[in-house]
């Protein structure tokens, strides 16, 4: 019986790393449409609005990619990743309606909430 059981716990181990390592990584453009959709759906963003949010966001998402490539220390890499958020908050402050903006604050609370709870839960 002990045998059974450690044959299984080693079975569904190599099964997790091996799924572990088969993570695609999206390119820029697949984030930056990804994100870009679930915002027009959800802010109904006119196609205008859609194609300045789209560009914002590729641009953000490729200087993420770029500093994740530059594999600086933590600290530096964080800060340089904050700035580039504000960045492009900033730029979406300007393409949104003021109703838009509360809806997207809403959503970004929600996430924030979300992200909390699961690292309380984590500890």
């Amino acid at each position: 019986m002990k045998k059974l059981m450690m044959i299984m716990a080693l079975a569904g181990g190599l099964s997790f790393a091996a799924n572990a390592q088969n993570k695609v990584e999206k390119t820029p453009a697949q984030k930056a449409g990804n994100k870009t959709e679930h915002l027009e759906k959800h802010l109904k963003l006119t196609p205008d609005q859609t194609k300045k949010v789209n560009a914002i966001l590729l641009a953000q998402a490729n200087s993420i990619d770029s500093l994740k490539k530059l594999k600086q220390d933590k600290k530096t890499s964080h800060l340089a990743d904050q700035k580039i958020k504000k960045l492009a908050q900033e730029r979406l402050d300007k393409v949104l309606t003021p109703e838009q903006k509360k809806e997207y604050a809403a959503m970004k609370a929600e996430k924030k909430a979300k992200k909390d709870a699961v690292k309380k839960a984590a500890q």
